[in-house]
């Protein structure tokens, strides 16, 4: 195969792997919409539920007044000014996650255009020694160059538009629905004050058996989130406990005082925001996972590039160290012997390709769950000895942004114990 035909034959590659991360994108944005619709049918499901247990309480409801006037004169001031503070702690909240995201993506982006302007300039070098035969070859290599880059650019653009309007969206959508709940809660305390004294003792112990309840709940969940939330970064996970935190706090004065349709409304809220808050998560979690794959493919484009040098420096050296004794004319004749030089290709062939191992189950080691596990096979590494040999720096490097929170060096030594045992 002449050199001609092997760098057009890369060129196909790069070509086809750009084809493939594109089909990936679609099918992102193909599951995404298919989650987003399966969230609205369940959603509608528990409103439909929530309406029928309303229906159920609605006659118990309203013997409970006579007593609960006082303190709910009480509480009525307290309860709007609780409410108003989650409302502007959700604000700032929500106001703190969008500016993060967007610096985290002019990193992502600044990283980025470095490294293209660093491949450029590797490439204008090297486009001096290579010869004239090169040159096509050259020029379609550095348009298809631009024109992936330019179409990167423009992907991140809309991606960062779209999550800057839908993070806006979210909080204008939470800012209007508590201010409508408060506004609810302030409208359906003022119309049930006249009736609601009789029961208290049989509406305390039902209340006091929802909390118990709640409480066991949100244990169990606080347990199932311990290990997803110890591979988010330290402000995502700080902020998702405050939210978590307020909302818990707010549910049990609520349950304490209000009837079941409030508590109905409050966890339909909290649990729209939390859908929101994973929307916005697995969007930050795609977007890592594109740019490491494009990070990854420069990468080798450049190592295939390196090999294409190589070779080029060969073939010149060999021309140049051509047999004294025949004449010129002889030495165009005589080339046969570089065409001894084809062979070199399979290492440009064979660098990128993984080599065949049994993979092991990551998720033994502590701190590394199912999704870091797919980022390890994602980085190349399928064992406990692989993992064992690579550094700190690889790892990070592999993992990108999700790095920050990963305790790297604990899963190497694990993995050192676990190979050798």
């Amino acid at each position: 195969m002449t050199l001609p035909d092997e760098m057009r034959r890369l060129t196909q590659h790069f070509l086809e792997a750009y084809d493939t991360r594109m089909a990936a994108v679609a099918g992102i944005r193909t599951a995404t919409a298919q989650e987003l619709a399966e969230y609205r049918a369940a959603h509608q499901a528990m409103a439909a539920e929530q309406r029928e247990r309303l229906a159920e309480y609605r006659a118990a409801h309203q013997a409970m007044a006579a007593e609960q006037r006082e303190r709910l004169a009480e509480d009525r001031d307290r309860l709007a000014s609780e409410t108003a503070a989650f409302m502007e702690e959700t604000h700032v909240a929500n106001r703190q996650m969008a500016a993060e995201l967007r610096a985290h993506l002019d990193e992502q982006e600044a990283a980025r255009l470095a490294q293209a302007a660093e491949d450029a300039r590797q490439r204008m070098e090297y486009v001096d020694e290579l010869r004239s035969d090169t040159a096509a070859f050259l020029k379609e290599l550095d348009e298809a160059h631009q024109a992936m880059a330019e179409e990167l650019r423009q992907k991140l653009a809309e991606d960062r538009d779209r999550l800057a309007s839908e993070t806006a969206a979210f909080m204008e959508e939470t800012h209007m629905a508590n201010r409508q709940m408060a506004a609810e809660l302030r409208a359906h305390l003022d119309e049930q004050e006249s009736a609601r004294l009789a029961q208290a003792a049989e509406l305390r112990a039902h209340l006091d058996e929802q909390e118990s309840a709640r409480l066991a709940q949100a244990a169990e969940d606080a347990r199932g989130r311990a290990e997803y939330v110890a591979t988010l970064k330290s402000d995502t996970a700080a902020l998702l406990k405050e939210l978590d935190a307020a909302h818990q706090a707010m549910a049990a004065e609520l349950r304490a005082h209000l009837d079941e349709q409030e508590s109905a409304r409050l966890a339909q809220a909290a649990e729209d925001a939390r859908g929101r808050v994973e929307y916005v998560d697995t969007l930050k979690s795609n977007t890592a996972a594109m740019l490491n794959d494009f990070r990854t493919e420069f990468d080798e484009a450049r190592r295939v590039w390196s090999s294409f040098t190589e070779l080029m420096q060969q073939r010149r050296a060999r021309k140049v160290v051509a047999p004294p004794p025949p004449p010129p004319p002889v030495e165009v004749v005589a080339p046969p012997p570089p065409v001894e030089v084809a062979p070199p290709p399979p290492p440009v062939e064979v660098a990128p390709l993984l080599e065949e191992v049994a993979p092991d189950d990551l998720t033994a080691i502590r701190g590394i769950g199912a999704s870091m596990q797919q980022r390890l096979n994602e980085a190349g590494i399928y064992t406990y000895a692989q993992l064992a040999a690579s550094t700190p720096e690889e790892l990070r490097q592999g993992l990108g942004a999700v790095a920050q929170l990963a305790k790297v060096e604990e899963w190497i030594e694990q993995a050192q114990e676990m190979a050798a045992g």
